[in-house]
């Protein structure tokens, strides 16, 4: 089952808050969820490019990810990295769900929707390309 982890969102909201820098000495690691996090962030990290391609194809013409505001940027990485690399084809719908419920209540009022539009986009994308491979 999928859990939606809010503090995985919170360390890439604090790397975009702070502009692409982050130590490891910045975010206290007392326990070893705390260290997994910090894994998962690092190779999350290591495919942001990739992302934010991914990304930047399914907003709207004249949309840049760079414009985007840190949290924004934070809940859309966070979701595109479980979608497509993490996910099993059971969890998609539900990974997309938990993220459009985080939207609603830590996004400004109807920036979901398009949250929700970018990560459908992703998800059809991505079974279009699985089908093919079959």
């Amino acid at each position: 089952m999928f859990r939606f982890d809010k503090r995985k969102v919170f360390l890439l909201y604090h790397y975009y808050l702070l502009d692409n820098f982050f130590s490891d000495k910045s975010v206290k690691n007392e326990d070893e969820k705390g260290q997994k996090r910090l894994f998962w962030l690092n190779d999350c990290l290591k495919g942001e490019t990739y992302f934010r391609e991914k990304i930047a194809q399914k907003l709207k013409i004249g949309w840049e990810f760079s414009r985007l505001p840190p949290l924004e940027k934070a809940i859309l990485i966070y979701a595109t990295y479980e979608l497509l690399f993490k996910s099993n084809s059971d969890y998609e719908k539900m990974i997309i769900d938990q993220t459009i419920n985080f939207s609603k209540v830590y996004l400004e009022e109807g920036k979901y929707r398009y949250i929700n539009k970018i990560l459908d986009l992703l998800f059809k994308e991505k079974n279009t390309v699985e089908s093919e491979k079959v």
